[in-house]
């Protein structure tokens, strides 16, 4: 389940000079509060929405939204409406998700680079996936010896129909059937046509 929502917090807090409050008649200062509404996931902030203010007579205490403010009010509530900033955090999901962007690009660029040398020297252990073009499903082979000239591998006695199934059946218990050789060259042909795709070490 994904939990989702917004929610709102005080920005700032600012004084006007004096301005007639229209509940007690009285030309005194107002505390306009700035609100910050912003979108969240999982409780952590990714956006900011809006903001919105509202003003308290430091005298009698009423409190008024933008709406039931006087045009003085108004006036000066929209300037420090404008002064304050959006707080940085409101955008720290965003900040979060383009840093896990970041590093998932990194480790997938890396992982590219180490299946190349994974191809030119396979070790013992390696697993290669790849797909089956007679049954469009995917499985594993495991590298279970190298010689100078050949790759003996075992094929998994499992497939399944989706590549993030693969993971499921890479067991060592599924690796039961006879090793079979592939020349080095094979190896290599076979990821140039796609049929193996990746290679975990």
């Amino acid at each position: 389940m994904i939990f989702y929502g917004t929610k709102g917090s005080l920005i700032d807090s600012k004084r006007t000079t004096a301005i007639e409050c229209d509940t007690c008649k009285q030309i005194t200062s107002h505390t306009v509060s700035v609100y910050g509404k912003y979108g969240y996931l999982y409780w952590i902030p990714v956006f900011p929405m809006s903001k919105k203010v509202f003003s308290e007579c430091n005298h009698c205490k009423a409190t008024n939204e933008f709406s039931g403010m006087n045009e003085k009010l108004r006036r000066a509530s929209i300037d420090i409406k404008k002064e304050t900033k959006t707080p940085i955090w409101y955008w720290s999901g965003l900040g979060i998700i383009a840093i896990l962007v970041a590093i998932g690009y990194y480790y997938s660029a890396q992982h590219d680079k180490d299946v190349v040398n994974y191809i030119k020297e396979p070790l013992a252990g390696d697993v290669i996936r790849f797909k089956n073009k007679n049954t469009n499903y995917y499985s594993t082979l495991k590298i279970s010896s190298v010689t100078k000239d050949s790759i003996f591998v075992i094929q998994n006695n499992y497939e399944t129909d989706k590549k993030s199934g693969i993971s499921d059946i890479d067991k060592s218990k599924n690796y039961t059937t006879e090793p079979f050789g592939l020349g080095r060259n094979e190896i290599q042909e076979m990821f140039d046509k796609n049929i193996f795709y990746d290679i975990n070490r």
